[in-house]
């Protein structure tokens, strides 16, 4: 279980102040808000990427920032919004780059490490490119790659930064498809960040809406993504229609 207690984070002008919430095992949490609302400041000040002021997360009731590098790698993985690779590594190497804070400093991945790897990307159903350099994949393979590298770890937390920016339709279901059967399959605490609410719905246990740094409301899906709350949030009138059991939240606009 994943524990984030009072997190607060500053700097310039902006701030994240008592950020608050837990993520349980196969659990998927999204944070769900507006650009520059502080989403990605609160993923990054929990994986450590950003200092929080106070101890604030927790993993399985341990005090995640005060482990060691080591440790924390086998407790969380992180998947950046974007990576642009200096070298054309091959995609099995990318993956096994995962480990790194597992290997001593001049010790070199063994053959036991790259099956590990293999493994990730078969569980992804990327293992047909382990060979290909990583430069020639597409946004959504480049996505899925990131995933395996960050799950070769086998952590406990899986903390993804808008794994769906850049990507088309169909990746973007896909992206997220995996991840949603990996929370449930492999009982991982997730946490990710998104834009779009719809996508939010359909792939999240529970949504906390962010607003200039705060968490305005958190809860079910159902129960979160409402007119007046998503209006407030985003500064824009929303129109929520239902048809057969689901729900597309749309901006209300007018017709010339």
């Amino acid at each position: 279980m994943l524990e984030v207690k009072g997190l607060s984070f500053s700097y310039g002008d902006f701030s994240v102040e008592d950020v608050c919430f837990e993520v349980r095992e196969g659990e998927i949490l999204t944070l769900l808000g507006p650009n520059g609302s502080g989403k990605t400041t609160i993923l990054k000040s929990i994986y450590g990427l950003l200092k929080p002021k106070k101890k604030c997360v927790f993993v399985n009731g341990k005090d995640f920032h005060s482990l060691s590098l080591k440790e924390r790698a086998k407790l969380a993985g992180y998947v950046p919004q974007s990576h642009h690779p200096p070298f054309p590594y091959t995609v099995l190497d990318v993956v096994v780059m995962g480990l790194a804070s597992q290997l001593g400093v001049f010790e070199s991945p063994r053959k036991e490490h790259y099956q590990k790897a293999l493994e990730k990307l078969k569980l992804i159903g990327m293992e047909r490119f382990k060979d290909r350099p990583y430069t020639q994949l597409s946004g959504g393979q480049l996505q899925l790659v990131l995933i395996a590298r960050a799950l070769v770890q086998e952590p406990k937390v899986l903390l993804l930064d808008e794994p769906t920016a850049h990507l088309d339709f169909k990746n973007q279901v896909k992206v997220l498809g995996i991840v949603k059967r990996l929370a449930k399959e492999e009982g991982i605490s997730a946490v990710m960040t998104l834009h779009d609410p719809n996508l939010a719905s359909l792939y999240s246990d529970r949504i906390a809406l962010v607003k200039e740094g705060r968490i305005r409301a958190i809860g079910k899906p159902n129960e979160i993504l409402r007119e007046e709350i998503l209006e407030e949030v985003y500064g824009v009138p929303i129109c929520i229609l239902e048809f057969n059991g689901f729900r597309l939240i749309l901006p209300r606009t007018e017709v010339v």
